[in-house]
């Protein structure tokens, strides 16, 4: 997917625009941009130190539902005179997470899935003791995985917790992991991997897929063995979103091969696990696991503290310097699990416990002061209890109205905001604009509008509601072109320059493909070594001849789409002039375009392999075609098929370029797509491994296959002859041969035998 580029400057002054002055009340800021610098007052993990911190974002790396994380410099650390805090050093980049989603819908989601489950605002985000309670039990994990692993840096240190005002949200400072998901290995005999717990590593060529599952299975049961079986869900392998919990370090030089430098990295759960909801296969064992073996009805991340105890006292040795973190994990564990209604735990205890209803109304009204619906004041009046707590927690059930009647009766600032926007003419014109410009700040970073966009947009805001609910409606790319239909022209444009460039140029060719390959060792689909022998071959006529027949791929790529629209307006066309409705002439147009999406073999497969075929022809050679010349007429998968081809020369730049498009497919799947998890995987088994293990076994019978192959095409057409007598001069006699020839002859005639090369492997290269 291609990296969106928007303006930070444009950011920011639609910020200061969203932020008038002379209104009452402001909106707050939802992410920072790279340059921004954070003045917090931290608390160390261990030792809990305060002390005040200076961070500067080096980049924002993403956020889901558990918050948003950034990679940052610590520019600068004051602590007490005589106190530190363990890996905290000026200079150094770190890993901060804001418990806070940058997405308004992640945020909305979230909240209301962990509301139905535990009955107030999610407390991770908003009470200190949830905060505390997952870093100090992360710190204790590190520990325990040098019982598990002989090894703390199987887990993500975790240095420090600290309230960022500006998002109104609690934050963590962790350590920074260089590294990379897996690899996407080349393996002709996947099976070995169903005996993953038992398989050699150097017995299979998925040594690191079995080395992560092996890792992924011991820490579930480290948690299990700690009392935390609620995050092991964190890193159950079957929820199929969990595999880029775990990273391979680069950064550990001692740690190496498929087992070496794994390391868990994500200790903060997003979304709550409800017994109707299920949001994985996974899943559906965990909801059971915890209704009849734990008999809890929903899961988070709530810890068994008397097993804890049970599994330190037996490792006594190991936590004894971290006596103190423990005995706070008590007590920040017990303040969170009480902050809430949680009405699957506490039962019927709030109706009979006075102070657990107490500290129920401290925790919401924090909850509430963090999302701005109370002020200070409020607050106070709240926390007194009565009739006026209840029907102000009674207001949130209400969908959508609910929060807003709740902000005008606990927040002056903002009931006085709307009684003047209701009021003044001019000061509602200023209202109306400062919400324009927030909004703004998210179409320009999504990529909706652009710059100048943004401008028109914000001078005449009837302009932006107009837009809003209408095209605004629309995914971003259609929103984009409905602004701008000369977009279209300008993608038209830069793709005919690109092949252009591409089919002509074999420096150009060259160029794209050293850079193809940079980006393959950067995400870690190719070794150092592999690249460097990569490159060394670029010039090899194979690989060049490799790289013209990929232009005549990249010029078929919209064929298909052509085709399509040209056929289906045509016979929208033509049912519009026989009298049918609109209606049906639409639903016909759609009607076409699909079928062209699923068919198995298109026009621009048809065009692809066409040429493959006449390339073959013309060189009058069979082995250097013999598994693309077939594949090529595939849609969809057809762009295998060089590198199928390649798998019998370079294997490692046939694996390359298959995890490039099995992961560039997969990525726009929501959530399963993520890059590194098990789809991705399953993906590049299905069109690069399980093909390459077909190969393999045909090979030695591809004799007896394609003999057979043709027998029985020769004996089906007999029969049909034998029963049917059909006239060969006709036309259904002409096909009947016609097909019998192609289907059953020209596969033993064409493909026989399979291409049998010796594999070129890298040799180890001296300049590493």
């Amino acid at each position: 997917m291609a990296k969106i580029e928007y303006s930070r400057e444009r950011c920011s002054e639609l910020f200061k625009a969203a932020n008038d002055p002379s209104l009452k009340t402001g909106h707050r800021l939802t992410r920072y941009e790279a340059g921004d610098e954070l003045q917090i007052e931290l608390t160390g993990v261990f030792p809990a130190v305060q002390g005040k911190a200076t961070l500067v974002i080096d980049q924002f790396l993403g956020g889901g539902f558990a918050g948003q994380v950034y990679r940052c410099r610590l520019d600068a650390l004051d602590l007490p005179e005589g106190q530190t805090v363990d890996g905290l050093d000026t200079g150094k980049l770190y890993a901060v997470k804001i418990i806070i989603p940058p997405s308004n819908f992640s945020l909305w989601f979230r909240n209301t899935i962990y509301w139905l489950a535990f009955q107030g605002p999610f407390s991770s985000q908003v009470n200190y003791g949830a905060c505390r309670a997952g870093l100090i039990l992360q710190k204790l994990m590190r520990r325990a995985a040098q019982i598990k692993f002989g090894r703390e840096t199987a887990v993500k240190d975790a240095y420090a917790s600290f309230w960022d005002a500006n998002l109104n949200a609690y934050g963590e400072i962790t350590e920074w992991i260089e590294g990379r998901m897996w690899l996407l290995e080349a393996d002709d005999d996947i099976s070995k991997r169903r005996k993953w717990r038992s398989v050699g590593l150097n017995e299979t060529a998925s040594a690191e897929y079995v080395a992560k599952r092996r890792f992924m299975a011991d820490m579930t049961a480290l948690m299990h063995e700690m009392g935390a079986p609620e995050f092991a869900r964190q890193y159950e392998w079957w929820t199929m979103k969990s595999q880029p919990n775990v990273m391979k370090r680069t950064d550990l030089p001692d740690e190496t091969g498929p087992a070496g430098g794994l390391c868990a990295i994500d200790f903060r759960a997003g979304l709550a696990l409800l017994p109707w909801l299920p949001m994985s296969p996974g899943d559906i064992k965990l909801i059971l696991d915890g209704l009849f073996l734990r008999k809890t009805l929903v899961q988070f991340d709530r810890c068994d503290l008397d097993k804890l105890d049970r599994y330190i006292a037996a490792h006594r040795e190991y936590f004894d310097d971290l006596s103190p973190a423990i005995e706070e994990l008590r007590i920040q564990d017990r303040v969170y699990r009480r902050s809430l209604p949680d009405i699957t735990h506490h039962g019927l205890k709030l109706l009979t416990d006075k102070p657990l209803r107490s500290d129920v109304r401290i925790g919401l009204t924090e909850g509430w002061r963090a999302d701005g619906l109370i002020d200070d004041a409020f607050e106070l009046k709240l926390l007194k209890g009565g009739p006026r707590f209840a029907g102000f927690y009674l207001l949130g059930i209400l969908p959508v109205l609910g929060k807003l009647l709740r902000k005008l009766r606990g927040n002056v600032a903002w009931r006085e905001h709307v009684q003047t926007a209701l009021r003044d003419r001019s000061y509602r014109a200023r209202a109306v604009r400062a919400h324009v410009a927030n909004r703004l700040i998210g179409w320009h970073r999504a990529g909706r509008v652009s710059e100048k966009h943004t401008r028109l947009l914000l001078s005449h805001p009837a302009l932006y509601f107009a837009e809003r609910f209408t095209i605004g409606l629309f995914p971003i790319t259609l929103h984009r072109v409905a602004i701008r239909p000369a977009r279209i022209w300008n993608r038209i444009r830069d793709g005919y320059r690109f092949l252009r460039n591409f089919i002509r140029s074999a420096e150009f060719r060259e160029e794209w493909f050293l850079n193809e390959i940079a980006l393959g060792e950067k995400d870690g689909m190719l070794t150092a070594e592999e690249r460097v022998y990569i490159e060394s071959a670029v010039k090899d006529p194979f690989i060049v001849k490799y790289l013209k027949c990929l232009g005549v791929h990249f010029a078929t790529l919209p064929v298909t789409q052509i085709v399509s629209v040209v056929v289906g307006a045509a016979w929208a066309a033509w049912l519009l002039f026989k009298g049918h409705s609109w209606g049906e002439a639409l639903g016909a147009f759609g009607l076409t375009v699909a079928v062209f999406q699923i068919i198995p073999i298109s026009p621009g497969s048809i065009c692809r392999g066409g040429f493959v075929v006449g390339l073959m022809i013309k060189e009058r050679n069979l082995r250097d075609y013999i598994v693309a010349a077939p594949v090529s007429f595939l849609k969809y998968v057809g762009y295998l098929a060089f590198p199928l081809q390649m798998t019998t020369t370079y294997p490692h730049l046939a694996r390359f370029m298959a995890s490039r498009w099995a992961t560039g497919m997969v990525h726009v799947i929501p959530v399963f797509g993520e890059k590194g998890a098990l789809l991705e995987h399953w993906i590049f088994d299905l069109f690069f491994n399980q093909p390459q293990k077909f190969v393999k076994w045909a090979q030695p019978r591809v004799h007896w296959i394609l003999d057979g192959w043709m027998i029985f095409g020769l004996a089906l057409c007999g029969m049909v002859l034998y029963r049917w007598h059909p006239d060969l001069t006709s036309p259904k006699g002409f096909n009947l041969l016609l097909g019998t020839v192609v289907v059953f002859l020209l596969p033993r005639l064409l493909f026989y035998p399979l291409m049998r090369r010796k594999k070129h492997q890298p040799a180890k290269d001296t300049r590493l």
